[in-house]
């Protein structure tokens, strides 16, 4: 089928899609077509290789034809606010501005291991608030106004940037308040940062390089510590009447086997004039009238923080 879209014509598509307005919101290709965009002429993916690409993904679109998504036939490559990236999807925000560029797009799975992935991707050299950095990248994400969101590092890399703490060696990933000030990092290794309540160590032994938004140290845009993920740290807070609460970092059945128990880290946060803890039933203590005392996890007694699967 044929169908028309503020990009060009799409001249051989199947599985379309539209919503109650009848407006095309997804569709996949069979054959070769060209999107003439703001980013460069782009050829949506229609083909396959079976073991990386192992279906062509759909085109997505916004109700008013604005591109949503696209994965793209080969790695082409794309202007964004960081310069020319080579890509092979892309996602977009509903104004029309880019906000992920993914410089591969292979799916993993018995037949396509994360090493050849890997061996695919080559080193990319990004201008960032925090500094130029040299590394394979996973992803890039933008802010609607164009600015760097985050930046997603391949597992593995590693590299080093300016910090409210100073030069800092950090993995998985790096993200950034919309003014340029740093928003989040992934240390290399357990960290020590000043915080209100005292010094905790920042780490989290198994986070997920899904993407680099969601880290265990976070700063505010004046760079103030305002959040810490901990696997070591607990804390015992004494209240106005004198009872406490303790706080403290919790254990799980590790995926790979479930006779071992991995470490959850214990999400502190700093909102003004308050200690929180906790992601989903958070529970929040003001600094003024409570008293906070900063421990250690015995990990000896308590076993490894985590555990590799490949062990």
């Amino acid at each position: 089928m044929k169908i028309e879209t503020r990009y060009g014509v799409l001249n051989s598509v199947t599985h379309i899609e539209t919503d109650a307005q009848g407006a095309v919101v997804s569709c996949v290709p069979e054959g070769p077509n060209t999107l003439e965009t703001p980013w460069g002429r782009l050829t949506p993916q229609h083909s396959t290789d079976d073991m990386r690409r192992p279906k062509v993904e759909p085109l997505l679109f916004y109700p008013d034809g604005t591109l949503r998504s696209v994965a793209l036939e080969t790695r082409t490559p794309v202007a964004t606010p960081l310069g020319e990236i080579m890509a092979e999807m892309l996602n977009f925000y509903p104004d029309g501005s880019l906000r992920r560029v993914f410089p591969l797009n292979g799916k993993l799975s018995g037949y396509w291991t994360e090493k050849e992935e890997a061996a695919l991707c080559e080193p990319l050299t990004i201008d960032t608030p925090a500094g130029a950095i040299t590394a394979r990248l996973v992803g890039v994400q933008f802010h609607p106004g164009g600015q760097l969101r985050s930046v997603t590092l391949w597992p593995g890399e590693v590299v080093e940037i300016d910090t409210p703490l100073g030069r800092q060696r950090v993995r998985v990933g790096i993200a950034f308040h919309p003014g340029g000030q740093l928003r989040s990092i992934e240390p290399e290794k357990m960290l020590g940062v000043p915080t209100p309540i005292g010094r905790l160590e920042a780490f989290d032994p198994d986070v997920l390089g899904i993407h680099g938004d969601c880290n265990s140290l976070c700063f505010a845009p004046d760079g103030s510590v305002e959040a810490v993920a901990t696997p070591m740290n607990t804390v015992q807070v004494t209240l106005p009447d004198g009872s406490t609460r303790t706080f403290a970092p919790d254990r799980t059945p590790s995926l790979c086997d479930e006779r071992v128990q991995e470490t959850v880290p214990l999400r502190i946060s700093f909102p003004p004039g308050k200690v929180a803890f906790g992601t989903d039933l958070v529970e929040e203590f003001p600094l003024q009238g409570h008293e906070f005392k900063v421990g250690r996890l015995l990990m000896d007694i308590l076993g490894p923080i985590s555990y590799n699967c490949g062990m």
